[in-house]
């Protein structure tokens, strides 16, 4: 017993130094995109992130950041390899859970060197099988909350089979506090609760029955609700109506209401305790301390409510004080979903009911804020799943399930949607990416091409994808395209079907861990299509389970082997076999694009994008890629920290306004004149257009004035109350030349150019918080300051300032030159102030990491293909303005720096663009390079669509399209220069594979 302690203890840090050097030799060495800028720079100045937080993993990511010493650039260096830690640890604990659950089935007393080695062989091949399972790789190299939350839930697992080897009632205080401290990174962990309850149950339980496993699972249900609502929310949703009292009925100063209930919490839980021992209570006893342990853990929390306090730079919806506080831990600014009951997707408002009334911190107490508000519809359903009426979720919705204009979406087909999209596609398209294979690295949104899983068994998958024969580059050429061959999946079934044979009990408790770690959270998030990025990181705690029957699969090869050879042989054989069909492929497939060592590419486009900003500029960007990478620059590395950095999806609340408003690092407050009660929550939230008349545009001092209004004549009546509304979509800014001219923003010898009156078209129907204020800003501004909008936003978030728009690098500046009356949106981004960007472009940014990288994640690759079709733009402008020279440098620096490599027919698009600058600049050469290059991408890839059953071909329609125009265009430009042989090629490849479409 000793001895296979020893070894088990030392297999388990063995594995714990595999997966750090594993994880430490792929881990980025600084920014990743998404989340990631955003944690690292609330960690490393203890500021509030997003709601609804993740306090301890900020705590933690301070501590390792301590490790740079001083140095801001080694920052993100030190907080990635946090997560290769938490991530190596969670492949220790999850060995040992692995060989706890096997070791139960073998007698002590009699177990055998060889069923020894047997258990460990297992632990081992599960455990690394999880190592290089695609999502955990993932999230273990860069600084996000789930590799810390994964561990936890691991910590959870093992804990309470710990406690069923020895019945120590101490594990389950400890389960208790780590339930408590994951609160503080992220809910996972508690999704295992079902799990513990079960191994309680079969444990304490002398005659097991499904009855009792259902109750067992409702408990588990009952617990569960208690630690996510009663004690992460409702605590502090009494605490705050405490507050309330304390403050408004009793004038004590804000705090005072809470203090005194967590004073009193404090005390009910510690007469509950003297009660329970006084009265020899055991249970009750248990519950007390399991509750404190909850409550200690979550008091993580209380580094929200304090740094929002000191008010630092990122202080997202100010939670600083327990009202507040409620709201950021119940997400509120995600909005609703509707779960068991609610709209379709073509429902109608048929009435707006007051559910009651909502406070926010006033000066000296809570005031007012608003009603709260529920929409009531006229088409209902049971479990929506098709809720969204967004148009582009409308569309898809149709398309997905066939259903006619008009039509509303019946029970049926709710759960068609949620059964083939939410769980299908959303759920074990990532289960079979990780144990069966994956096409390509690309988002996938339901077509054939991108983002599937395969087996790379060409019958198998045909099936499903069309003819596997002569795969294009766009998938065998990706670094995402694995091929597993299912083996990891076959091996993990196999393990399941062994242990189920050995072991129910903890077959029905792993798979229980394995359904509410995965299928679960589909039921509960109910995800509606289109979403930004691939989500397949929500459900590792899921895959992490699989990887118990993965490590299993050894023992059923075992038992198989040991029919036909000796024992010692049928192991060595099975443990073989075993790694081969799991961690070997997965490891060997996985590398490449999990290899993040030397890209640095989230960090250059950070500094790229505030580079292109003039000093002490205002930047208005989008959220995540857009803004959170920003963040991390001017927050941590103290790039560019003149810049203003205005998020348009937070600038709708009114505690982010506040933040604008003051001054932050080296820039100065923004010009926002609107007082706070103007904008407070709940007032001018939606301030729809109601036609007045007006023949001729408005000017915005005006309109603002009318927008910022408390006069009951400039409001009308909407579901909340009175509002103010917009009075008219024309609009227009009256320009100080002379201003215009001393603040730089446009040269003197362009004076000519600066028209008197900016006049535009507002291109909505209602103004919301965020609009308002940019109006604000635009109003009293008076082109003091640079103001640039994000290259990435949509075409709404303009406001209709279009054709002032001109691009500067990844910003567009306004500037108030004339320029036609309407815009298109391709002429808009067709407009460059050539001579700045020309600078910005060539002196101030950094492209060497676009090359330097390994491995070009998509979003890199997004980022290196804007910046080869900006850079066209650039050169092209700047050899219509007559400054070729400038042009040959630009198109010289988009060769060198930047990757060529097609990875989509939509790249080859800017490829067309670039071919054209080349020939323009009589680089007939490198043209003619990149023209074949194109030619023979697209060769293959329309070959292949080309050779697929014609009933699919619609599904590539844009890709068919995409590849003949560039094709045409590629022949137009090179018969226009007489490259007659390439030329001829062409439109050869051109016309076969035309007639191959018809």
């Amino acid at each position: 017993m000793k001895s296979y302690q020893k070894i088990n203890n030392l297999t388990g840090f063995a594995l714990f130094g595999v997966a750090v050097f594993v994880y430490w030799m792929t881990m980025e060495p600084t920014l990743s995109f998404w989340d990631c800028g955003e944690f690292i720079a609330a960690s490393f100045k203890m500021q509030v992130g997003h709601q609804p937080g993740a306090p301890l993993f900020l705590m933690i990511g301070k501590l390792f950041s301590l490790l740079a010493i001083g140095n801001t650039a080694k920052i993100a260096y030190w907080m990635n390899f946090s997560s290769v830690i938490f991530s190596a640890a969670t492949v220790m604990f999850l060995y040992w859970t692995i060989t706890r659950i096997a070791s139960k089935l073998y007698d002590p007393d009699k177990k055998s060197i060889t069923d020894t080695l047997a258990i460990v062989a297992t632990g081992i091949v599960g455990a690394l099988s999880f190592t290089f399972s695609d999502t955990f790789w993932f999230s273990a190299v860069e600084a996000e909350v789930y590799s810390l939350s994964i561990l936890f839930t691991a910590l959870v697992f093992w804990a309470i089979l710990k406690w069923e080897s020895n019945l120590n009632d101490r594990w389950l205080v400890l389960i208790a506090f780590i339930i408590g401290l994951s609160i503080g990174a992220h809910l996972l962990s508690l999704l295992a609760i079902p799990a513990v309850v079960l191994v309680y149950y079969f444990k304490k339980t002398d005659k097991i029955s499904l009855t009792g496993i259902v109750k067992a699972l409702a408990v588990s249900g009952l617990i569960w609700a208690a630690v996510q609502f009663v004690i992460i929310q409702y605590f502090v949703l009494i605490a705050a109506k405490f507050d309330m009292f304390f403050v408004n009925s009793l004038g004590l100063n804000f705090g005072s209401g809470a203090l005194f209930f967590f004073i009193l919490l404090i005390g009910l839980i510690a007469f509950g305790i003297h009660y329970s021992v006084k009265h020899k209570l055991y249970n009750l006893n248990l519950g007390m301390i399991c509750l404190t342990f909850v409550v200690f853990g979550f008091s993580s929390y209380f580094l929200i409510i304090i740094r929002a306090n000191a008010k630092p730079s990122l202080n997202l919806s100010n939670p600083d004080n327990a009202l507040s506080l409620y709201g950021y831990l119940g997400r509120t600014n995600y909005g609703q979903t509707p779960l068991l009951y609610g709209q379709t997707f073509d429902a109608q408002t048929t009435d707006v009911k007051e559910k009651g009334i909502e406070y926010a911190k006033g000066k000296d107490k809570y005031v007012v804020s608003g009603k709260s508000l529920e929409a009531v519809y006229d088409k209902n359903i049971l479990f929506p799943r098709t809720y969204s009426n967004k148009p582009e979720h409308v569309n898809f919705y149709k398309q997905w399930l066939n259903i006619a204009d008009g039509q509303t979406p019946s029970f049926a087909q709710n759960l068609s949607f949620f059964a083939s999209y939410q769980m299908g596609f959303m759920y074990w398209r990532y289960f079979l990416w990780n144990f069966a294979g994956r096409q390509n690295d690309a988002q996938g949104q339901g077509n054939f091409m991108e983002g599937n899983w395969i087996t790379g068994i060409k019958a198998i998958d045909a099936i499903r994808l069309g003819n596997q024969d002569h795969l294009p580059l766009s998938i065998t050429d990706n670094e995402g395209h694995n091929k597993f061959y299912g083996m990891p999946l076959l091996l993990g079934i196999a393990g399941l079907i062994f242990l189920y044979r050995k072991n129910k009990k903890d077959t029905l408790i792993v798979t229980t861990l394995f359904v509410f770690t995965g299928l679960a959270i589909i039921v509960y998030l109910n995800q509606d299509p289109l979403q930004v990025r691939e989500r397949d990181y929500a459900y590792v705690g899921s895959f992490y389970a699989f990887t118990i029957f993965i490590g299993f699969g050894v023992l059923a090869i075992r038992e198989l082997l040991s029919r036909l050879n000796t024992p010692k042989l049928a192991l060595v054989a099975a443990t073989v076999t075993g790694l081969l069909a799991a961690p070997v492929i997965m490891g060997m497939q996985g590398w490449d694009e999990h290899d993040r060592s030397g890209k640095t590419t989230a960090l250059e486009w950070a500094s790229n994008y505030l580079n292109s900003c003039a000093p002490n500029a205002i930047l208005f960007t989008n959220a995540d890629n857009d803004t959170f990478p920003l963040w991390y620059a001017q927050e941590v590395e103290g790039i560019r920290t003149d810049v203003r950095v205005v998020n348009l999806q937070y600038l709708s609340d009114h505690s982010y306004i506040d933040q604008m408003k003051k001054q932050m690092n080296q820039s100065a407050p923004l010009p926002i004149k609107m007082t706070e009660d103007q904008y407070r929550k709940g007032s001018r939230e939606y301030m729809p257009y109601v036609d007045y008349g007006f023949t001729d545009s408005v000017e915005l001092k005006d309109l603002l004035a009318v927008l910022t209004s408390d006069d009951k004549a400039d409001k009308v009546e909407l579901s909340g109350g009175p509002d103010n509304f917009l009075p008219t979509k024309n609009f227009k800014l009256t320009v100080d030349v002379k201003q215009v001219v001393q603040t730089n923003t446009v040269a003197a010898k362009d004076q000519g150019k600066i028209v008197p009156v900016m006049k535009w078209s507002f291109n909505k129907n209602f103004a919301g918080k965020a609009d308002l204020a940019m109006i604000d800003i635009l109003v009293n501004n008076n082109w003091e300051r640079p103001v640039y909008f994000g290259t990435s936003l949509s075409k709404d978030t303009y406001i209709g300032l279009d054709k002032y728009l001109y691009l500067e690098g990844y910003a567009y500046r306004l500037l108030p030159l004339k320029t036609d009356t309407v815009i298109t949106e391709q002429q808009r981004s067709d407009q460059t102030n050539s001579d700045v960007m020309y600078v910005n472009l060539m002196q101030k940014f950094s492209l060497k990491g676009f090359k330097g990288s390994k491995y070009m994640d998509p979003e890199s690759r997004r980022i290196a293909q804007s910046t080869l079709s900006f850079a066209n733009t650039l050169a092209s402008n700047l050899y219509l303005e007559g400054k070729t020279d400038k042009a040959r440098n630009v198109m010289a620096m988009s060769i060198k720096d930047l990757p060529l490599k097609n990875y989509s027919i939509e790249d080859t698009l800017t490829k067309l663009q670039t071919v054209q600058n080349l020939y323009l600049i009589n680089d007939i050469k490198q043209a003619n390079l990149m023209a074949k290059e194109t030619l023979d991408y697209l060769d293959q890839e329309l070959a292949y669509i080309a050779s697929m059953e014609p009933n699919r071909w619609d599904a590539y329609s844009r890709n068919i399209q995409v590849g003949f125009y560039v094709m045409n265009g590629l022949a137009e430009l090179t018969a226009a220069k007489k490259q007659t042989e390439l030329n001829k090629l062409i439109n050869e490849v051109s016309k076969r594979i035309e007639q191959r479409f018809s």
